[in-house]
């Protein structure tokens, strides 16, 4: 439905429907998982004429995946979009006040990754129903954490983004 409304065509896969997770920490992690497929849908997905362009199928590819590796339950959402853009990440670092842009300059690749982690953060250009107030990826990572998680990131432009969570199996249970 999120897709057909931003005009885009979507296929979501999604597997590990037999890793067992407490209750709780579904509840915990629904909010969280719903952010990521629906920023997956609104921000990294291109249109299909731009996907056809790029030489991609039309449909946009999202995967969600759950799976028990050892002592940690591993839950990934990724997909095959336009990739975080680390020039727009630094742009918006500076003009929302959230670093200098000498800092900014200074940052490592994974540093100015992370600042979508930060309060405030949004490289939307207009809010949206869906975007833009920069309330999320902050929520999305405290939410994890307090799972006693962690959550990477990885991104190539033009190709994707990954995000990966990793739970403690114990809380898994």
């Amino acid at each position: 439905k999120l897709a057909r409304e931003v005009g885009k065509d979507v296929e979501l896969e999604v597997s590990g429907g037999e890793v067992e997770l407490d209750k709780l920490i579904v509840e915990e992690l629904s909010d969280p998982l719903m952010h990521l497929v629906r920023n997956a849908v609104d921000h990294a997905i291109e249109p299909p004429e731009e996907r056809a362009r790029s030489g991609k199928p039309r449909a946009g590819r999202i995967r969600l995946a759950a799976a028990q590796k050892g002592n940690h339950v591993q839950i990934l959402v990724e997909d095959d979009g336009a990739g975080l853009d680390e020039d727009r990440i630094r742009e918006v670092a500076v003009q929302r006040g959230l670093a200098t842009a000498q800092s900014v300059g200074g940052l490592s690749r994974r540093e100015v990754m992370n600042l979508i982690f930060v309060p405030g953060f949004s490289t939307a250009r207009q809010v949206t129903a869906l975007s833009g107030r920069g309330v999320g990826m902050d929520v999305v990572k405290n939410n994890v954490a307090n799972l006693s998680g962690i959550i990477e990131l990885q991104t190539e432009r033009g190709r994707g983004t990954r995000f990966e969570i990793t739970l403690p199996v114990t809380l898994a249970i």
